[in-house]
């Protein structure tokens, strides 16, 4: 990574429905300060951290000594997925989540678990969590209470590697593919497969996934309609995660579902080639793989899928065009048949990019459904603005 040098301060309010939360970016050792000063205003009786151990003892002793300047804290480690219950945080107290999107996942369950409904901050330290997970009212389990701050601090990126910085990307990739098509030239001129990008861009691209959260969350917080684009190749990614994969990382994941998404929309006469070629190109300038882990086979994947899908067959979006995921009885989740999916699966497996003529008519999805929210992605080059990125 870069020198994470320069200081950087970029302040947006999320709106998602009848709730909103601040969202702050910072770098540079001053912003720490100002962290403490602003963790002070509620008047908490306590801090709890939860954090896990895997996190570098550096950036947790940073943010204790801050945040001790205001109210006692404790810590609370993740174990597995969760925090144990313990002793309950108060009402009076803020939860205080350090670490990545697991962390993210399990302090918004504490919350809401707890008596009282403790308020909430979010410090992330991963890019896929500063970018997307953090940003969301949507967890694993379901809905999460808003919190009372998102403070990103891109110093914490220091200690990625590389590998870690590239797959944290997904969600970026995502949202020029599935709701902003018109910074697909510009985001790709940017992407490095190296992964090693300076502060000024990784701030851009956590801009752009913010003003994308800030479109479709205004009028969908529960993402249940156009704001399911942001499942855009959630589908297989589950599912290869579920598999094991060769442990690949949640980004990697995302970029073959997307990748078969792309495959399964073309096959099903929504996108077309120019759309699918768009997909692989982009991918190709971000240097995620793009082919399936030699250990995993089309079978295993097919049958990871139909685990998944409950009830019925699988239900990925798909997309119509770039940033116009396809609508099939009101929902952006569409039913794909396996022999469609199977084919789909062909892009991800190295053997080409052509698939049999029998293949290609082996199913279609409903037809004449409207395009989602095309003119949101499309409205928001304006939103954004000519300097971003």
């Amino acid at each position: 990574m870069s020198v994470f040098a320069s200081p950087i301060a970029l302040d947006r309010y999320l709106v998602a429905g009848s709730v909103s939360f601040p969202v702050q970016v910072r770098c540079g050792d001053d912003s720490f300060s100002e962290l403490a000063r602003i963790a002070a205003e509620p008047a908490p009786d306590a801090f709890v951290l939860v954090t896990e151990r895997t996190l570098p003892r550096a950036h947790i002793a940073r943010v204790l000594r801050h945040l001790g300047t205001a109210a006692p804290t404790c810590v609370r480690w993740l174990t597995g997925q969760d925090v144990p219950d313990r002793a309950a945080p108060t009402p009076g107290s803020v939860i205080v989540a350090l670490g990545g999107t697991r962390v993210i996942d399990a302090a918004g369950r504490l919350a809401a678990r707890t008596e009282g409904r403790p308020r909430l901050v979010y410090l992330p330290t991963t890019l896929r969590a500063m970018s997307d997970s953090a940003l969301s009212l949507v967890g694993p389990t379901g809905p999460r209470p808003a919190p009372l701050l998102v403070r990103i601090q891109l110093d914490f990126l220091r200690t990625l590697t590389p590998d870690a910085v590239r797959s944290g990307l997904s969600a970026l990739v995502r949202n020029v593919l599935a709701v902003s098509p018109a910074f697909h030239d510009r985001v790709a001129d940017r992407l490095r497969p190296d992964a090693r990008y300076d502060t000024g861009t990784l701030a851009s691209f956590i801009a752009l996934c913010l003003e994308v959260r800030a479109t479709l969350l205004h009028y969908d917080p529960l993402e249940q309609g156009p704001a399911m684009a942001f499942h855009y190749g959630r589908t297989v990614a589950d599912a290869l995660r579920g598999l094991g994969a060769d442990a690949l990382r949640y980004g990697e994941a995302t970029a073959l579902g997307m990748l078969v998404a792309a495959r399964v929309a073309r096959l099903s006469g929504l996108l077309d080639e120019e759309g699918e070629r768009a997909h692989r190109e982009l991918v190709a300038r971000w240097g995620v793989p793009m082919e399936l882990p030699a250990t995993v086979t089309a079978d295993d994947l097919l049958a990871a899928l139909r685990r998944t899908a409950s009830p019925g067959r699988p239900t990925p979006v798909l997309l119509d065009r770039l940033g116009e995921p396809h609508t099939a009885g009101g929902h952006l989740a569409t039913e794909v048949g396996e022999d469609v999916l199977r084919a789909g699966i062909d892009a991800i497996i190295g053997r080409g990019a052509g698939a049999s003529r029998a293949t290609e008519d082996a199913g279609t999805v409903a037809e004449g459904s409207p395009p989602a929210h095309g003119p949101a992605g499309r409205d928001l080059a304006a939103a954004v603005g000519p300097g971003r990125p």
